[in-house]
C-alpha cells in the first residue's frame, strides 16, 4: 500500500512539475520516467469524442476548424513536399462532412505542399475563411486513398472581410465568445477550473488563467455577461492560494512542494480583479501574497517552486517562477501596498544573472543553464520587469531584442509551448504595434491549427514531447489551452493594465514621505556580515541526472 502511494504521489508531482509549472530546456532525470516507477496517468478523449492513444488526446498535429488529428509526413509522395497522414476525423465537423476520412494522406490545398505542410494548411484555411461570400469559404484539399489522388471540398467558417482585421476585430470578437461559453460551462460549482495534474494548487494557476481570460475580454466582477464568471473565480483564488496539495511534502523528506505557482497568477489575478473592480477581501488578502512571496524568495532573489529548500529533484530556483512572482509584487504595488523596493531589485537582478550577459533569461544561474535563453522565458520576464516599473532598465532593453530575434522558437519551450506562447505575445503587445506585428507574423498559422471547430485551442506535437513520448499541454487539458489563447487574443483591447504596468507606474519609495513600513517578507534575521557569506552550491543538473 506504502509503494503505490508513492507511486501516486511521485506521479502527480513529477507531471507538476514537468508540466503547467516546469516550462524550461532542462532535461528530466531518466528520460522523463516517474521516479519510483508508475504509470503517468493518462486517458481521456479529444473534444468531439474518440479515444486517444494517450495522455489527455493523442499526441496529433490539429487540423484547425476542419476537425481533425494527423501525424506529418516528409515523403507522402505523388510530388509533394510534405503531408498529413489523417488519424482522427471529428464526428460532425467541417472534414467529416466534407468527406475526410481516416487513412487519407492530405498533400496539398489544393496546391502540392511544400516543407511544412501543416502551416501551409493553415495559410488555405486562412484564405478560406477570409472569401467575401460564405458559399466560398471552401478549402480543396488534395488527399491520396488507396494510392489515388482525390480532391475534397471542405466548407469551413466565413469571416469575410473581418479575417483582415484578424487578431483584432470582429473574427476575433466572434471566436472569443464562443471560447468563452465553453470555458463557462467548465467552471466548477465551487468557483474553480479543474487542473489534470496537480491538486488545489494547480486548479489556482487554471482558475487564475481562466478568470484572467474572462477579464482580458471585458468583463469585470462587476460588469460584463460573465462577471459572476470573475467574481466567483476571484474567491476561490482567494480561499485556496498558498494550499500545498496533499502530496506536497512527499514521502521519505522529498519536497514537492510548488505553492509559489500559485501565489504568482493567482497574485496576478486578484490584482487584475482588484484594480477593475474590487471584490471583499481582495486587498487583504493581496497584501499576504506580497509578503509569503517575499517570504519564499530565496538568498539569491530567485524563486523555486516552493518554499522548504531543494526539491525532489534536487535543485532550487528556476526562473521562470520569479516572472509570475514578481508580475504578483508589481500587481500588489498596483493595488496600493507599499512593498520593498529593494526585495524587487534583488529579484530583478537574479532575472538578470540568468541571462548570463546576454538578452535571452536562462533557466536558472547553475552551471550549464545560465545563458541558455528562450523566447517564452525571457517574453515572461519583460512582463515581470514592466510590471514592477522597471521597463527603463538596461536590460530590459537587452530582453526585447532577443524576443524579437526569436519568435519563431516559441514551439521549442520546454514543456509547455501553450504557455511561453502567452508570455511571449504578451511582451510583444507591450513593445507596441511593430513587435505585436511580428509576433503574428511569426504565428499567424499557428493560432489557426490550434483552433478547434467549437473554437476551444490545443495543443500539437513538438520535438521534445516526441521524445517523452507525452504532450504535457494536451495532459493539462483543453481548459488550459483555451484560456491562454483567449487571453492573446484579447491583448489589443488592453484590459489587464495591472500585468501591463499601464495601471500606474509603481514609484520607487520617496525617502522624504512617511509611509507605512513596507511589506518585506521574511524576518530580518541576517546581520551584514552573514549577509557577506557565501550561498550556498546549489546542485548542479549534471550531477542530478547522473546519480
Amino acid at each position: 500500500m506504502r509503494r503505490a502511494r508513492t507511486a501516486f504521489i511521485c506521479t502527480l508531482s513529477i507531471l507538476a512539475l514537468a508540466a503547467a509549472i516546469n516550462a524550461q530546456r532542462v532535461p528530466i532525470p531518466n528520460g522523463g520516467g516517474i521516479p519510483g516507477g508508475g504509470r503517468i496517468p493518462g486517458g481521456g478523449k479529444i473534444p468531439g469524442g474518440g479515444q486517444q492513444a494517450g495522455g489527455s488526446e493523442g499526441d496529433w498535429y490539429n487540423l484547425g476548424p476542419i476537425g481533425g488529428k494527423a501525424t506529418l509526413d516528409p515523403k507522402p509522395g505523388s510530388g509533394a513536399g510534405s503531408g498529413l497522414d489523417v488519424a482522427k476525423v471529428l464526428e460532425d465537423c467541417p472534414g467529416a462532412k466534407g468527406g475526410l476520412m481516416v487513412g487519407d494522406v492530405i498533400i496539398g490545398a489544393p496546391k502540392d505542399f511544400g516543407p511544412n505542410a501543416y502551416h501551409e494548411l493553415g495559410e488555405a484555411i486562412e484564405a478560406a475563411e477570409a472569401q467575401r461570400k460564405p458559399k466560398n469559404a471552401v478549402i480543396k484539399l488534395t488527399v491520396l486513398r488507396g494510392g489515388a489522388e482525390k480532391t475534397l471540398e471542405i466548407a469551413v467558417p466565413n469571416y469575410g472581410k473581418d479575417a483582415g482585421d484578424f487578431p483584432g476585430g470582429k473574427m476575433r470578437d466572434a471566436i472569443v465568445e464562443e471560447s468563452l461559453k465553453w470555458l463557462d460551462e467548465q467552471q466548477q460549482g465551487d468557483g474553480g477550473w479543474q487542473c489534470q495534474l496537480s491538486g488545489e494548487n494547480g486548479r489556482v494557476v487554471m482558475t487564475s488563467l481562466c478568470g484572467l481570460a474572462f477579464m482580458a475580454a471585458g468583463n469585470t466582477a462587476a460588469k460584463g455577461p460573465y462577471k459572476k464568471n470573475v467574481e466567483n473565480a476571484a474567491k476561490f483564488v482567494m480561499a485556496n492560494i498558498g494550499q500545498e496539495s496533499a502530496f506536497g511534502s512527499g514521502s521519505g523528506g522529498a519536497n514537492w512542494n510548488q505553492t509559489n505557482w500559485g501565489l504568482g497568477y493567482g497574485g496576478i489575478f486578484l490584482s487584475e480583479v482588484q484594480h477593475a473592480s474590487p471584490v471583499k477581501g481582495v486587498d487583504k488578502k493581496l497584501e499576504w501574497i506580497a509578503e509569503t512571496i517575499l517570504a519564499n524568495m530565496e538568498d539569491s532573489g530567485g524563486f523555486a517552486h516552493g518554499p522548504g529548500g531543494p526539491n525532489a529533484l534536487g535543485y532550487l530556483e528556476l526562473e521562470i517562477v520569479s516572472n509570475y512572482c514578481v508580475a504578483a509584487l508589481g500587481g500588489a504595488k498596483a493595488n496600493g501596498i507599499d512593498v520593498d523596493e529593494h526585495k524587487i531589485d534583488k529579484a530583478l537582478d537574479y532575472i538578470q544573472k540568468c541571462g548570463g550577459g546576454k538578452g535571452g533569461v536562462g533557466y536558472s544561474t547553475r552551471q550549464g543553464q545560465v545563458g541558455w535563453g528562450d523566447p517564452g522565458r525571457t517574453g515572461g520576464a519583460i512582463m515581470a520587469y514592466g510590471a514592477t516599473g522597471h521597463d527603463g532598465d538596461p536590460y530590459y532593453k537587452s530582453m526585447v531584442g532577443y524576443l524579437q530575434a526569436n519568435l519563431r522558437d516559441i514551439i521549442d519551450g520546454h514543456v509547455s509551448p501553450t504557455m511561453h506562447h502567452l508570455s511571449s505575445a504578451a511582451a510583444c503587445w507591450r513593445e507596441g504595434k511593430k513587435t505585436w506585428e511580428k509576433y503574428w507574423e511569426a504565428q499567424r498559422h499557428e493560432c489557426t491549427m490550434l483552433r478547434n471547430p467549437d473554437c476551444t485551442f490545443t495543443a500539437r506535437p513538438t520535438k521534445e514531447s516526441a521524445q517523452m513520448g507525452r504532450n504535457n499541454d494536451l495532459d493539462i487539458g483543453t481548459v488550459w489551452n483555451t484560456a491562454h489563447w483567449v487571453i492573446i487574443l484579447c491583448l489589443e483591447k488592453d484590459n489587464l493594465p495591472v500585468w501591463f504596468g499601464k495601471a500606474g507606474k509603481a514609484k520607487r519609495p520617496d525617502k522624504a514621505e512617511e509611509k507605512p513600513a513596507p511589506v518585506t517578507g521574511k524576518d530580518e534575521k541576517k546581520d551584514d556580515a552573514e549577509k557577506k557569506e557565501p550561498e550556498k552550491k546549489s546542485p548542479d543538473m549534471d550531477d542530478i541526472l547522473d546519480d
